[in-house]
């Protein structure tokens, strides 16, 4: 295994510790939440959303240098796991068309502007969707981590894509939309635990990279939070609820699945990976207390002085409104 050589040097997470520990690592990804997810971080992303309705406009990147992005860069970590969680990663985000479809489907006649904001705008003459902004965001994801795939192991990789459901027609179209943000929601919260990790085991460009990728994932998870709790009031702890069984539909929609010609771990080999994956169930659960800590901040007075009074199609059959 190649490692980074240069222990006690500091990175955006820190302390870099080639001979990582559970206590070093879990030191790393608290850092990184402190740095990415702060309240104010959280809050200055759902505030930029109304922003987004009138004049949308792209985050911008920092520069990746690809060049010196390798292998080296994992640290504290068996990088054949490092390289299977970056495709599975890609593979989940791949049809991001499908995706902004589908949101379009469920938000058009909900919220015209936040549908616009996920999915474009549709045309009446061609029937085809412009692009926008969030797909625009989340369609860079899938190229850089093929991109990280091929520099950290020198292969080609052509993800599969994940199956995206599509609009589901039901009799309550209030509730259905709120189950289709709560779904959105644990895709976000899901990807900024896997982004975090993957930081928290890298250093050099490789992080920096995969920085990118977290940072829109933080800014699309606020934004997707912050107007579900508009809409609906409802508590953190419902919307994470909902999450969870949303995240654990998806590990079960991958298990056994092939990744570019590779089988997925054997039990034997989870089970040597265990103290890994107890470090990505405390990701996890950290991202969830930091999300539930700002949730706390969120009152309705100050979510309707950024989006205006929740109107009566919306507000009618909803949850019980939460922080009035």
């Amino acid at each position: 295994m190649q490692v980074f050589m240069n222990d006690g040097s500091e990175d955006l997470a820190g302390r870099v510790r080639v001979e990582a520990t559970y206590l070093s690592t879990r030191a790393r990804i608290n850092q990184l939440v402190d740095r990415f997810l702060s309240v104010d971080v959280l809050s200055d992303r759902l505030s930029d959303l109304p922003g987004q309705f009138s004049n949308p406009h792209q985050r911008p990147w920092e520069p990746i240098d690809w060049k010196r992005v390798n292998v080296a860069q994992i640290i504290g970590v068996d990088p054949h796991l490092f390289v299977q969680i970056i495709s599975s990663s890609a593979e989940i985000e791949a049809p991001i068309r499908g995706y902004a479809q589908e949101s379009w489907d469920y938000l058009h006649s909900f919220h015209p502007q936040m549908a616009l904001f996920v999915g474009g705008e549709l045309s009446e003459e061609t029937g085809r969707h412009s692009v926008g902004v969030w797909e625009k965001e989340e369609r860079q994801h899938t190229p850089v981590m093929r991109k990280l795939y091929q520099q950290l192991t020198g292969e080609t990789f052509a993800p599969k894509p994940n199956a995206v459901a599509g609009y589901q027609e039901t009799e309550n179209a209030n509730e259905a939309v709120y189950q289709h943000l709560c779904s959105r929601i644990s895709t976000e919260w899901s990807a900024i635990a896997v982004y975090l990790w993957l930081m928290a085991h890298s250093t050099g460009e490789l992080q920096q990279a995969i920085a990118q990728l977290l940072q829109d994932e933080v800014n699309h998870l606020a934004k997707f939070w912050g107007f579900s709790r508009w809409a609906f009031g409802s508590s953190s702890m419902k919307q994470f609820g909902a999450a969870v069984r949303d995240i654990l539909a998806l590990v079960k929609h991958h298990k056994g699945d092939r990744t570019n010609g590779q089988e997925m771990l054997s039990v034997g080999q989870i089970m040597g990976q265990l103290p890994k994956l107890v470090e990505i169930g405390f990701t996890f659960v950290r991202v969830m207390i930091q999300i539930h800590a700002w949730d706390k901040e969120l009152s309705y007075s100050y979510l309707k002085h950024l989006f205006g009074t929740t109107p009566d199609t919306i507000g009618a059959n909803t949850l019980h409104r939460a922080n009035t």
